[in-house]
C-alpha cells in the first residue's frame, strides 16, 4: 500500500510524494487521514526556511524527531480514523476517530501510545484544532484571571480567538480585544467580547479607557495578552496606563 506524504523541499517550495506504507506491526494500527490542519506559525517558518538545523524537529513526537533540514516532512496536527489493526490491538479500535501530532500524510502506521481517541460529541474540524485549544489552556492558566478583573488580547487569530473563547467563561468584568481584521473582531464579539477595535483605531481606545475609569481601573488592563503574529506571551496589568 502506498501513501501520499508532503514534503518540504527547500525554502518556499514543497512536494507530495507517493511512498510505500510499512507493514502494520502486531501492536500498531494503520490511520487514514482525514483532517490535516496547517499551523500558520512554527509551519511557515519551514516553509520559508526559517529554522536552526542543529534542531531536533520535536524530541518527545515519535514522528518528529528528525532535524531540521530538507526534504522534510512537518505538521502536527492529524485527525483520522482508524482502518487496520495489529493482532494484538482490541478490534474495538477499528473505526474509531483519532488525534495525533503527526505530519500531512494520507495514511500513517502508529502505536496507540501516539494516539488520542476524538469523544463522539467532537466533529473532525473540532478536534483538528487541540494543539491549538492545548496552547489557549496553557496561557489561561498561566494568566490565572481573578473574579472581576479585566482582560485584553492583542492578536485573534486561531490561538487568540481561543483564548478569548476561554476568557469570557470567567466571572470577570470584561474582555476587550484588538486585531487588524474585521472578521476576526466579528467573531471575538461572538465569542463574548466586551469590546473588539483595531488597535489602531484612537476613537475606540479613548472609549475603553473610559470604560475602564468607570470601572475604577484608571491605571489599565488587570491581565493582557499579547498573541499577535508569531509572539505568544501575557503580561500583568498597566497596559493602557496614561
Amino acid at each position: 500500500m502506498k501513501r501520499r506524504t508532503l514534503y518540504f523541499t527547500a525554502p518556499e517550495e514543497i512536494e507530495v510524494r507517493e511512498e510505500l506504507l510499512e507493514p502494520v506491526k502486531p501492536e500498531q494500527v494503520l490511520v487514514e487521514t482525514l483532517l490535516s490542519a496547517i499551523s500558520p506559525g512554527t509551519e511557515m517558518l519551514v516553509y520559508r526556511g526559517q529554522f536552526p538545523e542543529e534542531l531536533t524537529v520535536d524530541e518527545t513526537i515519535a514522528s518528529l524527531t528528525g532535524s531540521f533540514r530538507y526534504p522534510l516532512k512537518y505538521g502536527y496536527s492529524c485527525v483520522g480514523r482508524i482502518v487496520e489493526t495489529g493482532s494484538r490491538v482490541d478490534p474495538a479500535w477499528h473505526g474509531r476517530l483519532v488525534f495525533s501530532f503527526h505530519p500531512h500524510e494520507s495514511h500513517f502506521v502508529a502505536n496507540l501510545t501516539d494516539l488520542i481517541p476524538v469523544p463522539t460529541d467532537l466533529s473532525p474540524e473540532d478536534a483538528v484544532f487541540l494543539p491549538n485549544m492545548e496552547t489557549a489552556v496553557n496561557f489561561l492558566m498561566d494568566g490565572r484571571p481573578m473574579i472581576g478583573e479585566f482582560a485584553a488580547v492583542f492578536g485573534l487569530g486561531i490561538v487568540g480567538l481561543l483564548t478569548t473563547s476561554l476568557l469570557v467563561k470567567h466571572p470577570l468584568a470584561g474582555v476587550i480585544c484588538f486585531d487588524r481584521y474585521k472578521k476576526r473582531r466579528e467573531q471575538a464579539l461572538s465569542l463574548g467580547a466586551r469590546e473588539a477595535l483595531h488597535p489602531e483605531d484612537r476613537e475606540g481606545w479613548m472609549q475603553s479607557r473610559e470604560m475602564l475609569r468607570q470601572l475604577g481601573m484608571a491605571d489599565g488592563f488587570d491581565l493582557v495578552y499579547e498573541l499577535s503574529e508569531q509572539r505568544c506571551s501575557f503580561t500583568a496589568g498597566n497596559s493602557l496606563k496614561s
